[in-house]
């Protein structure tokens, strides 16, 4: 959910600034249909989850974007049951991790260091 709602954090800080232009030309890029990037049950999930109805409305404004919102699945289910049971990844990133692969997306794209770390322990096991 980070990408969705980068611009509502503290832009004063240089990182968290250029990750929010990087946000925005990526989906300057989707407007121009350059590339698809997609929408998931879990950030759905997430967005209600989210007690600013300014911030749900610009996640809500953004999925609109999205090539498609890919829905629960008992393979996507499972496929984040083995992230889980093999990695320290949590639940929730885990789902979002299986929802791209599902949907053979060529990148995922996070502002979560953490979650790429654990990521990329698990691909190395």
């Amino acid at each position: 959910m980070n990408i969705y709602k980068r611009s509502f954090d503290d832009q004063t800080q240089i990182r968290i600034k250029l990750e929010t232009m990087a946000i925005n030309i990526i989906f300057q890029l989707v407007e121009q249909s350059q590339c698809d990037v997609y929408w998931s049950f879990i950030l759905d999930y997430e967005n209600s989850l989210n007690p600013s109805i300014e911030r749900q409305r610009a996640a809500i404004a953004l999925s609109t974007l999205c090539a498609e919102t890919i829905l629960p699945d008992e393979s996507i289910q499972q496929f984040a049951h083995e992230i889980e049971r093999h990695s320290t990844i949590p639940p929730r990133d885990a789902l979002h991790l299986s929802c791209a692969l599902f949907a053979n997306c060529q990148y995922f794209i996070t502002c979560d260091d953490k979650l790429i770390r654990r990521f990329n322990t698990f691909k190395s096991n």
